[in-house]
This record gives C-alpha cells, structure tokens and sequence, in this order.
C-alpha cells in the first residue's frame, strides 16, 4: 500500500501541471494577432473600424469610445503581415484611414493613432 502510494501521488502532481499547461495552451488562439491602439490625440475616438481577409472570408470589427492617452488591445482573426485597413472617428468629425502593418509579421502589435 505504501509503494501504491509512493508511484501514485507524485504521477497525479505530474499529471495535473500537465493538464494545466495542456488547458492554457489549448486556450490560445492559433492564429491571429493583438493590436493595441492607443490614443495619443488630445480628443476621444469615438470608433475605430477594422477590415480584413483573405482568401477564405472577410472580417470586420468596431471598437467604440477611445478616451486620450487611452490603449485598447484587440484580437484579430488574422495572420500578421497581411495587413489591415483601419477608419478612426474622432470626436468633432476628423477621420482617418490607412493601411496597417503589411509589412510587419509580428503577432503583437501597437498603433499610435493622432490627427
């Protein structure tokens, strides 16, 4: 019973850190990339769009109300250096749209977004 014991305990602690690590790896998206934009306008963003795709479908996503010196991390379900289109709205009708990151292959990313 004693040897039972012995074999059994540390195999359950073995077993239970690798099912840990196993459920945060699990849990992590596979492909994609964070975006932080942040706010370093004096005024509120009041939207910011984002469209992307590839060969398989197109995406959009809308992140409202952006207040000064504000950050705002994104998941996208998109594979870095593509690139994506992004439309800001700042408070008092100012817009802005480009094309961001093509170039970069990074898989976490930040924006600097000013008028």
């Amino acid at each position: 019973m004693k040897k039972l014991l012995l074999f059994s305990l540390p195999a359950l602690i073995i077993g239970l850190v690798m099912g840990i690590g196993l459920n945060h790896y699990l849990q992590q998206p596979s492909a994609g990339m964070y975006v932080t934009f942040e706010n370093q306008d004096s005024v509120m963003i009041e939207s910011i769009q984002l469209n992307f795709g590839n060969a398989n479908g197109q995406s959009d996503l809308l992140t409202l109300r952006l207040a000064p010196g504000e950050q705002r991390m994104l998941l996208l379900n998109h594979d870095p250096g593509l690139g994506f289109n992004v439309s800001v709205r700042y408070a008092g009708g100012d817009t802005q749209e480009f094309c961001a990151r093509q170039p970069d292959d990074q898989r976490i990313q930040t924006i600097a977004l000013r008028r």
